[in-house]
């Protein structure tokens, strides 16, 4: 225990060496670390994780340090991992809150077996003690303890009962690398926000036009809001180890870069050269449909045209786009489907009308009804619009049937 505790005092006297302060604000950044994450440091098990844990923070701070510009004139360049996007999104997926669908199943869980889902160490589960304190039991390591609370934590706790709360909480003992989890049987925030954009575009000093995807998350997640099939530039971080995968900057930079600008390059061609592989035509869909129905998600994005024959825009935020080719036949049979249904997110403006010609992006779906297959239709995640007609209809819904109206 005594060497582990001389080499921490050695890794605090490299930290203030690395980042260019002294010992002591070293030595407060780890006793802040060791309070934060409510560690016992008198013990070996706590020790080594609060070690883990400012070890991680120096990765942080010094990963920070190199992607800032320096302010010294000494000519020598700094290491950025930061770089310049140009280009276009093709698709883009609405923000998720993981958190959310985690949370709904943790209470289905503990609605149908209490104790059972308490065992799964997922929760915690808080009753209110009749002087207003709260005795919360959870599993730790294989063990179910108790604790009396005078508060419940600020991560919105689930009431099941008058008197009684579940609180999701992380079960996870060590990362995928073996490193201890300093988080491990600590509540879960409510809310954990990601997104990703799939990019056609150029990053950093390479000129090759490739497919990127971009994850983004918390509250960059819902702030970064870009137009599809418009030339954007901004700033990322590439992942070193898959390298068509870029990531937004944590400090929000890459919101606050987004700008809009003219290209030079004619983005139909572009499309044509780089997402030629995921292109069909309408009458292909469902074959090309049944060759990618069981793929990952981030490959079974597909690239349509065709002309909107019809629209359903309701002011409850639903919105269906009929698609069709017009170069198609068509036999005016009862079982003769026209066009595809393109499923619009209600986020998405539709400000085109009916006869416009458009360019679809998402993924395709045909659900079984009664037994039946029906058509394929498209999950929309980015509109092109290649020539546009007309203007949107919306078709507002009746409040209530007032059969005595007039």
């Amino acid at each position: 225990m005594n060497e582990l505790q001389e080499q921490m005092k050695n890794e605090i006297a490299k930290y203030a060496e690395k980042t260019g302060i002294s010992v002591e604000e070293a030595q407060a950044t780890f006793d802040s670390l060791v309070t934060e994450h409510n560690l016992d440091t008198n013990t070996e098990q706590g020790l080594l994780v609060a070690r883990s844990v400012f070890r991680a923070k120096f990765a942080s701070t010094r990963a920070r340090m190199q992607a800032e510009p320096t302010n010294d004139n000494t000519g020598d360049e700094v290491v950025s991992y930061t770089k310049k996007a140009t280009g276009f999104f093709y698709a883009v997926e609405p923000p998720r809150n993981w958190e959310e669908n985690r949370r709904n199943n943790l209470l289905a869980e503990f609605q149908r077996d209490a104790q059972m889902a308490l065992n799964t160490g997922n929760i915690a589960v808080a009753v209110q003690l009749a002087d207003g304190n709260y005795e919360v039991t959870k599993l730790v390591d294989d063990e179910i303890v108790t604790k009396v609370l005078s508060k419940l934590p600020n991560t919105e706790p689930m009431q099941v009962d008058d008197d009684r709360w579940i609180i999701p909480v992380d079960n996870r003992k060590s990362f995928g690398s073996g490193t201890p989890n300093p988080n491990y049987g600590r509540p879960l925030p409510a809310e954990a926000w990601t997104r990703r954009l799939f990019f056609v575009g150029q990053v950093g000093t390479d000129s090759q036009l490739k497919t990127f995807q971009l994850r983004l998350k918390d509250d960059s997640a819902r702030a970064f809001n870009p137009s599809t099939f418009t030339w954007y530039e901004f700033d990322c971080i590439p992942n070193s180890n898959i390298p068509n995968l870029l990531h937004g900057r944590k400090d929000g930079s890459t919101v606050t870069s987004l700008k809009a600008f003219q290209s030079e390059l004619d983005m139909n061609t572009v499309i044509d050269s780089v997402l030629g592989n995921i292109k069909s035509s309408l009458l292909e869909l469902e074959n090309f449909h049944n060759n990618v129905k069981d793929k990952p998600s981030h490959e079974r994005m597909v690239v349509v045209e065709g002309n909107a024959a019809n629209m359903r825009l309701s002011s409850n935020g639903n919105q269906t786009v009929y698609l069709s080719d017009l170069n198609a036949e068509f036999s005016y049979g009862d079982d003769d489907n026209a066009s595809t249904p393109c499923w619009i997110p209600q986020e998405m403006e539709i400000d085109f009308g009916i006869g416009s010609n458009l360019m679809i992006v998402g993924r395709t779906s045909q659900s079984v009804r009664d037994g039946e297959v029906m058509p394929v239709s498209i999950n929309v995640l980015g509109i092109n619009v290649l020539h546009r007609h007309g203007s949107t209809e919306i078709v507002s819904q009746p409040v209530e049937d007032l059969t005595d109206w007039f």
